[in-house]
């Protein structure tokens, strides 16, 4: 969020706009190019029958014009606006397949080797996601630069340290240095910011994303739970550490995959469900509870709440500011 000004109801109805955009191009030639032979599988790069490169840079080509055209749509205030849409993109992308159950399902893991080799493909499966939502950044990022840059210059030196003056170098409202500009003078300063969103989403994660751990996946609650866990924990981490750099948040969401996809493999022998033995025979058990949400749902998801809560916690930080100005 640049603006210390909410944003207009205009504003928010381009946000919404690039949205459906980035949902439309995705839910239509993007699972033309990248969705599986049995349209009830789920949605994945590495274990597609077949095309996994071509499918993977078709859609990262679909996902970079979705930011790029989202960028443009929501206009300057909101630099991330392309990512976010380019996640929500993702979000209904994946929709459209199955989810995990159904991957599980279709998958043979039955058995201690099977589920590691599993877990070993869903990391790289996060990865590729990863790349393809890195391309959309940095593409968002060239478009909103090339479109808006001047016209930041412009409202920096026309408002001359008035209230609705950009904030983006790190300042506070009331011109007191914050831990934000430290961060913008050492990059590799934010790291904070991405262990704390970390830990916080993958708590929150574990917590609510199942009843019991062998119970049913059900596919609304693994979205509202990797929602949730990113939003909070962005919220919580940019309270805490006062970096305003989105970046750091939004690569949470890939190491909360990495983390439930590690613990998979290590507890891929079973040996924790001593109270639950039936349930180890099935395919469909997961082996952890961060294991239940797909790479493309813990990354389109989870950069989608991890930029919510990024913007959520802006506004609560400009608004208590402006009341001390």
């Amino acid at each position: 969020m640049m603006d210390c000004v909410p944003l207009s109801f205009q504003e928010k109805t381009r946000l919404v706009l690039a949205c459906v955009v980035a949902v439309l191009v995705l839910d239509t030639v993007g699972w033309h190019a990248a969705g599986p032979v049995d349209p009830d599988m789920a949605v994945t790069l590495v274990l597609r029958e077949s095309g996994m490169m071509s499918a993977w840079i078709i859609v990262g080509l679909l996902v970079a014009v979705s930011s790029a055209v989202g960028t443009a749509i929501a206009g300057r205030r909101l630099p991330e606006a392309g990512l976010f849409a380019a996640g929500v993109g993702l979000i209904g992308l994946a929709l459209r397949g199955g989810g995990m159950q159904v991957l599980l399902g279709y998958y043979p893991a039955d058995s201690e080797a099977a589920r590691s080799t599993l877990m070993r493909h869903l990391v790289m499966d996060s990865l590729l996601w990863a790349a393809v939502l890195f391309g959309a950044w940095f593409v968002s990022w060239t478009v909103w630069r090339w479109l808006w840059a001047g016209s930041l210059v412009n409202s920096v030196g026309s408002d001359n340290g008035s209230l609705t003056s950009v904030t983006a170098g790190g300042g506070s409202l009331s011109g007191k240095p914050t831990v934000a500009t430290v961060d913008q003078a050492s990059p590799w300063s934010g790291w904070p910011a991405l262990l704390v969103t970390a830990m916080v989403g993958a708590i929150f994660i574990w917590l609510t994303i199942a009843r019991s751990p062998v119970a049913a996946i059900a596919r609304g609650q693994v979205i509202a739970s990797v929602a949730g866990g990113l939003f909070f924990g962005a919220m919580t981490a940019r309270y805490f550490t006062g970096i305003n750099q989105s970046h750091w948040y939004v690569l949470a969401a890939l190491a909360v995959a990495l983390i439930g996809y590690l613990l998979g493999y290590l507890r891929a022998d079973m040996a924790w469900a001593t109270n639950y033995k039936y349930y180890t025979q099935l395919a469909t058990t997961p082996p952890h509870e961060l294991v239940r949400p797909l790479p493309i749902e813990y990354l389109g998801v989870g950069v989608a709440g991890a930029l919510l809560g990024f913007w959520a916690s802006a506004k609560v930080e400009q608004a208590v500011e402006s009341t001390q100005v």
